[in-house]
């Protein structure tokens, strides 16, 4: 690392749908553009073509090579493993940081004080072409569209976060990997007493454009991670009943994101990803119903 960098940008590539994302990512964090300089480390479970182009023309990011079964959890664990500015910020490969965005997390640590061990902020959608850009957008970040919480928050975007690496050292490696950082680290930091920190004015372009047959199998996949990681270790009928009880999820889903689009201004844009949001809440019912059951299978390594 050079001198001077205070924050490590560190992501997994494993998008196999618009997959040269990325580029935009690496760009958005040059420091004429991000307002700070960023340690950029990636781990590559792909390694095809686009990875030599980065070699080339980006020689400043750092490519971790990792085996094509490895986790993004994992693979996430690697790269934080392997910076060491003393600020990490988590992202994805097709996720693209608007301009200021670094100065803006180096900022809320350096006013926050050491009880802030994470900073987050809002996510929006940056592929806006078509209903489906719309469903998989709200069907994943509706939550986080902004205007989110402003100040304190216990709840942060797993894709649009920064932490003080003091206080990842000493969590668990075993966390670390063993699922998403929202889920497993979080509670934890927010239970030795750390203090989160949502901004607004943080914010991250979401800009994967999913074909229908991708998104709906990616969300089948996470939906059955997760509530196996919830359920996996419960006796038989619990488990049956979880399962029983996760398909008339599709209803109260919509309903839910129909209530978020409408507080967030996004009513128009909700009426046009409609006709594909039930049918992929229907996934994520059945996902969640086969995780309930059977737990999460191999999910985690397929996740993308």
């Amino acid at each position: 690392m050079s001198s001077g960098e205070s924050i490590a940008v560190v992501l997994g590539r494993v998008s196999t749908e618009d997959t040269d994302r990325v580029i935009e990512t690496i760009e958005a964090l040059d420091p004429v553009v991000s307002g700070e300089r960023c340690e950029i480390v990636i781990a590559d479970r792909l390694q095809d073509k686009l990875t030599d182009v980065i070699r080339r023309v980006y020689p400043h990011v750092r490519l971790i090579d990792c085996p094509p079964g490895m986790t993004l959890t994992e693979m996430r664990t690697l790269a934080y493993e392997a910076s060491s500015a003393p600020i990490v910020a988590v992202t994805e490969d097709h996720c693209v940081p608007t301009p200021g965005w670094a100065r803006t997390i180096k900022q809320a640590f350096d006013q926050g004080g050491p009880e802030l061990v994470a900073v987050g902020g809002s996510v929006v959608n940056g592929v806006t072409d078509t209903g489906l850009d719309w469903a998989t957008y709200l069907c994943e970040y509706s939550f986080f569209s902004p205007p989110v919480a402003q100040g304190d928050s216990a709840i942060l975007p797993g894709m649009n976060v920064a932490y003080r690496r003091s206080a990842l050292e000493g969590i668990p490696r075993e966390l670390l990997t063993s699922g998403f950082w929202e889920t497993t680290v979080h509670p934890l930091l927010l239970e030795k007493g750390g203090r989160f920190l949502s901004l607004n004015e943080l914010v991250m372009l979401h800009k994967k454009r999913f074909s229908w047959r991708l998104f709906a199998s990616q969300r089948f996949i996470y939906s059955r991670y997760f509530a196996g990681l919830r359920f996996g270790h419960a006796a038989l009928p619990k488990r049956a009943l979880a399962s029983l009880a996760s398909l008339a999820l599709p209803p109260l889903l919509l309903m839910r994101a129909v209530k978020a689009a409408k507080a967030k201004g996004l009513g128009k844009e909700m009426l046009r990803a409609s006709p594909y949001l039930l049918t992929l809440y229907c996934v994520w019912a059945l996902g969640e119903s086969v995780g309930a059951l059977r737990g999460p299978g191999d999910a985690l390594a397929m996740i993308e």
